[in-house]
């Protein structure tokens, strides 16, 4: 049980990551999106949900293999610039398709739980969690062309830093995870295991999207 937002449910997930445990959030963050409950429904619902009165739904993991080191993430991989730092060139391409190179802030690769978060910050689509995919947006991007992807489990992700003289920062699930090396590349893809999130019987994705979202009042 992970008692925060979503970064602490994140957090939770790395740690356990590998056990196939199930992780119930009860949401003392803001948005609280990958929460099962709110701390006013603990008195009420967390009974039957330690009885066993919930659904389990699969997220999607992202594998990233960066100087011979696989990583995983839940939500996003980012590749940014350094803090204060100027605008950055990287490559990026799909599979053996190469897009070539532009100049930005960053990159967001994330998976279908992802995409609500910096994702979403940065104009990408949003994902539903019964699809197996992948994001790739870009960070204020400085060109009229580039517009997200949306790439099917069986594809992988490249991104390369063409900057000269500059490393980038790579952020996992938010959280600092390496640097990208000038003329260096990563590789990022879906990873056949699942992470494990709680839910309440019935949980609807559009449902959570409308509530949390668009009418969070509600």
């Amino acid at each position: 049980m992970a008692l925060g937002g979503d970064g602490t449910i994140l957090r939770a997930f790395s740690r356990f990551q590998g056990l196939q445990i199930p992780i119930l959030g009860v949401n003392f963050g803001r948005v609280g999106y990958l929460s099962a409950i709110g701390p006013e429904e603990i008195a009420s619902r967390l009974r039957s949900i330690l009885q066993g009165d919930y659904e389990t739904i699969e997220l999607s993991l992202i594998g990233m293999e960066n100087a011979g080191e696989t990583v995983l993430a839940v939500n996003d991989v980012v590749v940014h610039k350094p803090d204060g730092g100027s605008v950055i060139r990287l490559g990026y391409g799909v599979g053996e398709v190469d897009f070539g190179a532009i100049s930005c802030d960053g990159m967001v690769v994330s998976t279908p739980a992802g995409s609500t978060a910096y994702n979403l910050s940065n104009g990408g689509p949003l994902v539903s969690l019964e699809l197996n995919a992948l994001v790739l947006t870009a960070i204020a991007p400085h060109t009229l062309m580039f517009r997200s992807l949306v790439i099917g489990p069986e594809e992988s992700v490249s991104i390369r830093n063409d900057t000269i003289g500059a490393d980038a920062v790579i952020y996992l699930d938010g959280r600092i995870g390496g640097t990208l090396k000038s003329g260096a590349s990563l590789k990022l893809s879906l990873l056949p295991r699942k992470a494990h999130l709680v839910k309440p019987p019935g949980s609807n994705f559009y449902r959570a999207l409308r509530d949390r979202f668009v009418q969070p009042s509600r």
